[in-house]
């Protein structure tokens, strides 16, 4: 995964992003002191965070109408018509989708769910990228009071004499963003995991609700709105490395389903591709990783810290273990002496039909049904045989 290279750059990148042509500042920005700008500038780059597309349109649209008429052409980009217009529309399909979706079975909702999934994803990457810059950059204008800079003493030594707040203010904006985005993004994975789309429909409601509650505090008093933000940010950093592995989950579960045919060719039955469902061998839920059988027979989990770094191996535990078909995807069972069996790992979508080729690769102790297809099977079983019975009773004769 080059998640981690790709959050470099972008951090490099938007440290540069300075504005060869300054921002005009609309009357009420231009207004702002400095502890309001720094109070407004946090509670949009968090509310953007929590939804990028409805955050960043909704910036738009209130700078766009609280601005002059012959100011407003040099506005930023987000506050164009074009702009907010376009993500209200798409917000639009959004919201009829998700209200047709109580209607009918969640399973017929999934597919649109899932690139729901990748349209949060790519609205999150402009927004790193060309709005928090923006936003980060006029709060280091403001908070200069006419361009005081940090000394470079305190940063780099003699070298330099003066370092522009920015420089520090821009990374900072874009990390607190990606931490808040990504698990606010944890929320479009449990909606693509989840079978009822009446669910669907309370998750995206709770996230809808903490961001009107960001506004709602703004309106009573800004710096109410930053020390809620500023408990969110700190919140969101604690959860970010729980929500970045459920967000590569949810990125590589939802591709396999949408594009079947590039995910049957990267389909290794000998080396099937999975991600932990418990605590395996110490190892966090949703760590993502490769099953392999060593050449003294036992099996193992292969896996990469942070996705990048060293790849390490830890053993799975000893006992029976056979392959579960599910309805997406199969998964692998661990069963002991005791009655209670554990469900291990989660295979990827592409391994669904390839149930027989891993049990063969790695040599485990079979496959069989998911519990709903054992239960149909039984109930469609126990029908058959009542009607046996009903046929195979005495005749009736007619009187």
């Amino acid at each position: 995964m080059n998640f981690f290279r790709a959050l470099i750059c972008l951090l490099l990148f938007a440290s540069g992003v300075r504005a060869a042509e300054e921002p005009v500042p609309t009357v009420p920005k231009a207004e702002l002191v400095p502890g309001v700008a720094l109070s407004q500038g946090i509670t949009e780059i968090t509310g953007v965070a929590i939804s990028p597309l409805l955050g960043v349109s909704s910036v738009g649209v209130w700078r766009y109408w609280h601005t002059p008429a012959e100011h407003r052409a040099k506005l930023p980009w987000y506050a164009q018509p074009w702009a907010w217009g376009t993500g209200f529309a798409l917000l639009s399909l959004c919201f009829l989708k998700d209200s047709l979706g109580t209607a009918v079975p969640g399973l017929l909702k999934k597919p649109f769910d899932m690139v729901e999934l990748f349209e949060n994803k790519l609205s999150a990457l402009v927004a790193s990228s060309a709005f928090v810059p923006l936003v980060a950059h006029e709060m280091a204008k403001h908070m200069e009071a006419g361009r005081v800079a940090v000394p470079a003493a305190w940063v780099a030594g003699p070298g330099f004499a003066m370092l522009d707040v920015s420089w520090l203010m821009i990374p900072a904006a874009v990390v607190a963003f990606l931490v808040v985005w990504v698990c606010s993004h944890a929320i479009n994975v449990l909606i693509i995991l989840s079978p009822f789309s009446t669910l669907d429909a309370l998750l995206k409601l709770a996230r809808t609700a903490v961001l009107a509650l960001v506004g709602v505090m703004y309106f009573i008093a800004p710096w109410l709105a930053a020390a809620l933000c500023v408990g969110i940010i700190l919140l969101a950093a604690w959860l970010a490395p729980a929500a970045m592995r459920f967000a590569i989950f949810g990125a590589r579960y939802a591709t396999d389903i949408l594009l079947p045919w590039r995910a049957r060719k990267s389909a290794t039955p000998e080396q099937p591709h999975a991600f932990t469902l418990g605590r395996v061998a110490g190892l966090p839920p949703r760590t993502g990783g490769r099953v392999v059988l060593l050449g003294d027979g036992s099996m193992v989990f292969r896996y990469r810290r942070w996705c990048v770094l060293d790849e390490r191996t830890v053993p799975l535990p000893d006992g029976r273990r056979h392959v579960e078909k599910g309805l997406f995807s199969p998964s692998l069972i661990h069963r002991t002496d005791e009655p209670e069996e554990q469900k291990l790992l989660l295979f990827l979508p592409r391994y669904r039909g390839h149930e027989e080729r891993v049990v063969e690769h790695l040599k485990l102790h079979g496959v069989r049904d998911h519990a709903v297809a054992r239960g149909f099977a039984a109930f469609k079983g126990w029908l058959k045989s009542l009607f046996r019975q009903k046929e195979g009773g005495a005749p009736v004769h007619p009187g």
